[in-house]
This record gives structure tokens, C-alpha cells and sequence, in this order.
């Protein structure tokens, strides 16, 4: 790993991202789906924030990995 002890790696931050990703998609689908009662509009809603939370969140993690503000060496 480069530069600094307090960064991660990119595929560290992608599996992170997805397996937040795969808990908030589901919690999503089944919130949907109860305020809907519709299982395609439940489908479409959470294909969208799928996609686009993924891609935001991925990009929220590696900025917060670039700030050392409250990280701590060992």
C-alpha cells in the first residue's frame, strides 16, 4: 500500500461498499414494497437508488479516507 498508514486500499473501500450497498438495498426493497404495495415499483425504486447510492457512497468513502481528522496511528 502507498503514502500514508491511514489509507485503504480501493478494493478495500469496493468490498466495504458493497456489502453496506447489499444491506441498504435490501432494507430499501422491502420499505418500498410495504409503502407501495407494489412489487415493480418496489423493483424500479430500488434498482435506481441502487445504482446511484453505490456509486456515492464508494465516492463519499474515499474522500473520508484522504482526511486524517480523527484517525490515530498504532
Amino acid at each position: 500500500m502507498k503514502g500514508s498508514k491511514h489509507t485503504e486500499t480501493h478494493y478495500r473501500t469496493f468490498v466495504k461498499t458493497i456489502t453496506y450497498r447489499i444491506v441498504i438495498v435490501i432494507s430499501i426493497f422491502f420499505v418500498t414494497y410495504y409503502t407501495t404495495g407494489e412489487i415493480g415499483d418496489a423493483l424500479a425504486i430500488t434498482s435506481i437508488t441502487a445504482v446511484t447510492g453505490t456509486i456515492l457512497y464508494y465516492i463519499h468513502e474515499r474522500v473520508w479516507n484522504s482526511i486524517h481528522w480523527g484517525k490515530t496511528s498504532k
